[in-house]
């Protein structure tokens, strides 16, 4: 099987440590994340990283402050963004990521995939191998180990729906949301918004979601992994907050952004309040997964974080977790 692999060589005494991406990702979210996109390759990765964009001094000569007149903003994302992937390889540990060839299909077949990436992992390491999984990556780490592989140390989860999430059911909320937002775009965007806005309907719809439904078939007959012979960590997070929209306000010497609505908090203004997902509560969920359902069963420790679904692979005090939990592998 020939499958899109990184690999970058560490030492042999230290265990090889194999990254699994989540749902519609490929391998950049972990080895080159600035280049990354997510929800089946709709969405730019830095959309949900960034930040308030900082003012703009108003100039007669400045083009760029006319122009963010008639615009919005989604936000100002740092470059160089760092992963444990990067954090483990510096420490001599040897790093393998993949790009799952179907990252919305079904969780079976990126297990079969894993069989051939675990196997390029044993080749590089005499002391074993060890998963770290985000998001739905760390189902597919789980799957894999119901056939009990001794040569696997340890698994480590981010985010990870071990108990399923209400996710599936979310498109038929955000639909009318699409057309709140839409006038509010500049024309020349909103054809590219639309487009994109119905490839995350579709994504969000599909079968592969469907799949990690609390009660779905895959979730309730999963095993819980084999913590007893291996050591178990899990994170997860508690900041909902996806997405932030700014428009630009004039001041006497600058152009300021102003919060114009931001994601998840638009969306509980049109949803129910009876079917309002855990996933969407501040304190209770990353935006994705619900801080509960991100513990993994029987595992040695599981530590919660002030971050959003995608956040949680970029904070330090994660990735300090995680390189410590590593190293006494």
């Amino acid at each position: 099987m020939k499958l899109d692999i990184t690999v970058h060589k560490g030492r042999l005494d230290k265990p090889a440590i194999v990254f699994i991406h989540g749902l519609g990702m490929d391998k950049r979210i972990w080895a080159t994340p600035d280049d990354a996109r997510i929800l089946g390759g709709s969405f730019p990765l830095r959309y949900i990283l960034s930040q308030k964009p900082r003012p703009v001094v108003l100039d007669s000569e400045n083009k760029e402050s006319k122009i963010l007149l008639s615009r919005f903003s989604v936000g100002e994302a740092s470059g160089n963004l760092i992963t444990s992937f990067h954090d483990l390889k510096s420490l001599g540990y040897t790093v393998i990521a993949w790009s799952q060839k179907r990252p919305a299909g079904p969780i079976e077949i990126a297990v079969e995939e894993l069989k051939d990436i675990i196997k390029i992992a044993k080749a590089q390491s005499r002391e074993g191998v060890i998963l770290i999984g985000h998001s739905r990556g760390g189902l597919i780490a789980r799957k894999y180990l119901e056939g009990r592989d001794k040569a696997v140390k340890g698994l480590i989860t981010l985010a990870t729906p071990h108990h399923g999430s209400t996710m599936a059911r979310w498109a038929g909320y955000i639909s009318p949301l699409a057309s709140m937002i839409g006038p509010l775009i500049h024309e020349d965007d909103r054809k590219k918004f639309s487009f994109t806005i119905k490839r995350i309907l579709n994504f969000i719809g599909g079968k592969a979601i469907k799949e990690l439904l609390p009660d779905s078939e895959f979730v309730l007959s999963l095993k819980n992994p084999a913590c007893r012979d291996m050591h178990c960590l899990s994170l997860g997070g508690t900041s909902p907050n996806l997405f932030t929209l700014y428009r630009w306000k004039t001041g006497k010497k600058s152009l300021s952004p102003a919060v114009l609505f931001s994601f998840p908090n638009v969306l509980e203004k049109i949803t129910p309040r009876r079917v309002y997902p855990i996933e969407l509560k501040s304190g209770h969920g990353d935006g994705l997964v619900s801080a509960k359902s991100s513990i993994m069963p029987d595992c040695d420790n599981h530590f919660n974080f002030k971050v959003n679904h995608a956040g949680i692979l970029f904070d330090e005090g994660v990735r300090k977790k995680v390189a410590g939990a590593v190293e006494r592998i």
